[in-house]
């Protein structure tokens, strides 16, 4: 039996948090209904025209197709195992159907501006009179009161306003995102938990309840030591690179590209043994130029390995790896203090060492020694990396309308009683309409083309209609 069997959930959310907090749920068993309006499908669908080359990676193989707003790899991805519904509830009927969707469903997630579903009708207020055991989770960049309640933003923004960039980057440069959006991911994970802790208070109790979650919020909570160190000391923590404040050495080193990319024929998803040259390019843009021989030591090279040595016992074991050269055992490496103080020359001391190394084995040679490193993996050696494909990370599926299978990633976690549920592909627009309306509703077949006919639902988004 999967955890939520049984549990049915309202997902009214769009682009990156909600979706993918939705996708987790729904690989725990749960029956997820994506509502979308075809007025404004969710954007994470890629863009319907393509002005140019950035936007054409949205789609595998750079192809948009007929029907580009079913083809974005984003959504692919984060929406995969749920049923897809539209509904325009901005119209009267809709907001009808809208409730009446509640009060067959244990939850609804959202995510728009504060003020945007009271304003049509359909609170938190308003949904509970249809439904009191409901668990409403409101998902908002600042929270869902305080005078910045209405504002929106996305991961790239909330990084600044919770204080991530602040700490991310050069001591010589800009603040740097982390590229990834890291609140949005972040977020999702904990918003799962939040949620099914609210669904199991409703079966002790009876009684829905309202989450009001802020993003803003989980990202800063991340700052907890800069933070302190400012209450406590007044110092304000800034960025420092790849560095570490007090132990050394701690960076990023180059090291030889392994001699095939993607390590050819391993397992790259569950099931599928893939030669690398066949590893489908979700972004459709094609890598084909050669590394080079090798990096140059402390140069942009094309492997590197992370190492972060924080004790005198770690220190020791890499010296040991090392062989000992001479240089290692100079007095003023014998002490934290003094590699911290010495560490420009110990970077490079130590980057013409790993330059002569793969940086896979030579990760596996400093964790048998009890050194922290690990080989910095490109997307493309991910999709090929042992360790995940022996975890079941990876779940091969065949997009709807792209035809062929693809490696999607799973939850980050496994539970001995509770497997995961196999998705199903991310939904077309509005694919499960008939199942949802007719099955789920009851919508007599009459009321259900009145309500195609006018617009509230359909296949189609509005301007392929019009």
């Amino acid at each position: 039996m999967y955890a939520l069997e049984g549990v049915r959930i309202l997902d009214l959310t769009q682009v990156a948090i909600g979706p993918y907090a939705t996708f987790l749920l729904a690989s725990l068993g749960a029956r997820v209904i994506k509502v979308e309006s075809n007025r404004r499908p969710d954007t994470i669908r890629g863009p319907v025209q393509p002005a140019g080359e950035q936007q054409m990676k949205q789609y595998p193989g750079g192809d948009p197709g007929e029907r580009p707003w079913n083809r974005g790899a984003y959504l692919n991805q984060r929406n995969r195992g749920k049923l897809g519904i539209t509904l325009d509830f901005a119209t009267p009927r809709g907001k009808s159907l809208l409730k009446r969707l509640v009060a067959n469903c244990d939850a609804l997630t959202e995510n728009y501006r504060a003020a945007v579903m009271d304003r049509q009708g359909l609170g938190w207020d308003a949904l509970r009179e249809v439904n009191p055991s409901l668990v409403y989770l409101k998902l908002s960049s600042q929270g869902n009161s305080g005078p910045e309640r209405d504002y929106g933003s996305l991961g790239s923004t909330l990084e600044q306003t919770a204080g991530l960039a602040s700490v991310t980057g050069y001591t010589d440069g800009l603040p740097l995102m982390t590229n990834e959006t890291y609140p949005d991911p972040a977020a999702g994970i904990v918003a799962v938990g939040a949620l099914i802790a609210a669904l199991r208070r409703v079966k002790k109790t009876g009684r829905g309840q309202f989450i009001d979650f802020s993003q803003r919020e989980l990202t800063a909570g991340i700052l907890g030591e800069a933070m302190m160190d400012y209450a406590l000391n007044g110092r304000v923590q800034g960025p420092v690179g790849n560095r570490h404040p007090w132990a050394a050495p701690h960076g990023v080193y180059p090291c030889q590209p392994p001699e095939t990319l993607g390590h050819r024929g391993e397992v790259s998803a569950p099931g599928i043994v893939r030669d690398a040259g066949s590893l489908p390019d979700v972004t459709g843009a094609a890598d084909s130029t050669p590394p080079p021989a090798s990096p140059a030591p402390g140069g942009a090279g094309d492997s590197w390995i992370a190492i972060a040595v924080q004790t005198d016992a770690q220190w020791s074991a890499l010296c040991d790896e090392m062989q000992s050269p001479q240089w290692s055992q100079e007095p003023r490496f014998a002490t934290a203090a003094g590699r911290w103080r010495n560490q420009e020359e110990l970077d490079a001391r130590l980057a013409e060492w790993t330059a002569r190394f793969e940086h896979r084995e030579l990760m596996h040679r400093l964790q048998r020694r009890g050194v922290p490193a690990g080989a910095v993996l490109t997307g493309r050696e991910l999709l090929a990396d042992p360790q995940l494909a022996a975890r079941g990370w990876w779940e091969s599926v065949t997009p709807t309308e792209i035809g062929r299978p693809y490696p999607f990633v799973t939850a980050p976690w496994r539970m001995s009683g509770s497997p995961f549920k196999p998705s199903t592909p991310a939904p077309c627009l509005g694919e499960h309409n008939d199942a949802v309306y007719l099955d789920l509703l009851g919508l007599d077949p009459a009321e259900y083309a009145e309500l195609q006919a006018e617009g509230v639902i359909s296949t189609d988004p509005v301007w392929v209609r019009e």
